[in-house]
């Protein structure tokens, strides 16, 4: 397998990776190691990346600030930080008024992420793009260009290159049904 493939496509997405060398042969498998590659740069007095980690216990921690796609775009950052905490408070109180009878197995977090990522997703899809989740001992987020061959093509080697460290990726979806209120 070409190991580079993923990195390849990485910097054909953003020609700014282009900078960074690709990993050695023997450190291309190694999930820490892309992270690294990954990492956030300053830039401009605050710190721009392509992934983004978002915190499982909270949240409104989900580096919407740092995304270097969004910061292209002159995207609101605060707003749509706004707009997931004005759309989760709701889930919240019901969650709390009637938590003895949905019960603790309940996790409203799933909820919330939800529409933390509807609400990335759908900023991202104005400028043409699409979100990948990454799932991990953490969770990470990145916007990619909406080519959806080369997402699918990205996935594919990502899921097969990280696969011995537990590491997969989607391509995150809005699904078109209605909700109950």
């Amino acid at each position: 397998m070409d190991d580079k493939k993923i990195y390849k496509i990485l910097q054909h997405w953003f020609p700014e990776l282009k900078q960074r060398d690709i990993p050695k042969k023997k450190y291309r498998k190694s999930f820490e190691e892309f992270l690294n590659w990954m990492a956030a740069e300053k830039f401009g007095g605050r710190f721009r990346a392509y992934l983004m980690k978002i915190d499982r216990m909270e949240f409104h921690e989900n580096q919407i600030e740092r995304s270097a796609v969004f910061h292209e775009y002159a995207v609101d950052g605060l707003g749509i930080q706004s707009t997931i905490r004005q759309r989760a408070q709701p889930l919240f109180d019901h969650y709390e008024l009637h938590k003895d009878v949905i019960g603790r197995y309940y996790n409203v977090q799933d909820q919330v992420y939800d529409i933390v990522f509807e609400e990335i997703l759908t900023e991202a899809k104005q400028h043409q793009h699409e979100l990948l989740l990454i799932y991990a001992e953490d969770y990470y987020w990145l916007i990619v260009p909406n080519h959806e061959h080369k997402i699918e093509k990205f996935c594919k080697h990502f899921n097969k290159q990280f696969h011995d460290e537990d590491v997969s990726i989607e391509h995150y979806a809005l699904f078109d049904c209605s909700r109950s209120t």
